[in-house]
């Protein structure tokens, strides 16, 4: 059945976000000749380089028994010699055998929710630090964040707490390796939806100019994703001034394509080599900016619902709990 919207309504929702976005054109405009906000980024040789990228595949399947995790992380190498790319490496292999994960019991929403994401980040960071460990590369990306999102943060009392220190752990043991292994280390995040960048200018630039016009610019900043604003304000091949973060991780934009939003780069050091690598492999499409490495990363680790499918009917029929393994609204007959 077709839903039928009024065309008045349609109008006044076209108009008011046409109204914003203009008025988000004007703040990028003055925020483009405030001193030191971005910069220019330089395209570099590459010469003999090895850059990482790791990327992660996940599906999930909810049930009344156990709540299941199916996932799987791999590591892509391009080497490089004069600039060209020689060869390329795949760890652990081309194509790795899911890992099949379950919930120690029954979980609520929310506990799920937090339970695959932080069993993905365990799996993704085990494979990170066992790439940087084996291949040495001279810069190593991450697809996502490098810092834990504080949506991912369970309650002390709850039953996947544990796997929150766990993954602390490991974050740390990433960036203790990097460093010794004179690695540099990146988070690439492509859809970003951090206000971060947002939330400075209003605190750092607009709260110190005398204007009527500023509480009305603070409201709008303070509905607006960093992406969304950036990419009015940030020309290709500009990045925007680092923002602190966590600890030791800060995170600056890039503007890598011409007709794509920015990308959020995480670092920890080394933010001008890292941001002039980054801009160099991601800067062949007009269209998208995401670096050629973990393009591949993704490409490589992609998992489809019929693994998922395949799997759990396998275990349910196994266990002759078919009828009552799965949700009931999966097993509708319409």
């Amino acid at each position: 059945m077709t839903i039928m919207v009024s065309v008045n309504e349609l109008e006044k929702i076209i108009e008011k976000i046409r109204f914003l976005e203009n008025e988000k054109k004007k703040l990028a405009d003055f925020l483009r000749k405030v001193p030191n906000l971005s910069w220019k980024v330089s395209k570099v040789d590459l010469g003999d380089i090895k850059i990482g990228g790791e990327d992660g595949g996940l599906t999930k399947k909810g049930g009344h028994l156990l709540d299941f995790v199916f996932l799987r992380a791999i590591s892509v190498i391009f080497k490089y010699s004069r600039g060209k790319l020689q060869d390329v490496v795949y760890y652990p292999n081309l194509a790795p055998t899911p890992e099949i994960t379950y919930s120690p019991e029954s979980l609520s929403d929310t506990e799920f929710r937090i339970f695959w994401s932080l069993q993905r980040l365990k799996k993704e960071i085990k494979i990170s630090i066992e790439t940087i460990s084996k291949y040495s590369p001279d810069l190593f990306l991450i697809d996502g964040s490098l810092i834990i999102n504080p949506a991912d943060v369970p309650k002390k009392d709850s039953s996947v707490y544990m796997d929150y220190t766990e993954v602390k752990k490991l974050l740390d043991r990433l960036y203790e390796l990097a460093k010794k292994k004179n690695c540099m280390l990146a988070g690439v995040v492509e859809d970003s939806r951090s206000s971060t960048f947002c939330g400075s200018i209003a605190k750092n630039i607009l709260d110190k100019v005398k204007s009527p016009k500023i509480p009305g610019l603070t409201n709008i900043l303070n509905r607006t994703r960093d992406t969304n604003l950036l990419y009015y304000m940030l020309k290709k091949g500009e990045a925007t001034k680092n923002i602190d973060l966590e600890g030791e991780v800060k995170c600056f934009y890039l503007r890598s394509a011409e007709f794509d939003r920015p990308i959020r780069v995480e670092f920890i050091e080394k933010e001008k080599e890292i941001a002039e690598i980054i801009y160099t492999i991601s800067s062949q499409s007009r269209t998208y900016g995401l670096p050629n490495v973990l393009i591949e990363a993704d490409q490589r680790a992609k998992l489809s619902e019929n693994d998922t499918d395949y799997y759990t009917n396998l275990i349910a029929s196994r266990l002759g709990v078919q009828n009552i393994f799965f949700l009931r609204r999966e097993n509708r007959p319409f």
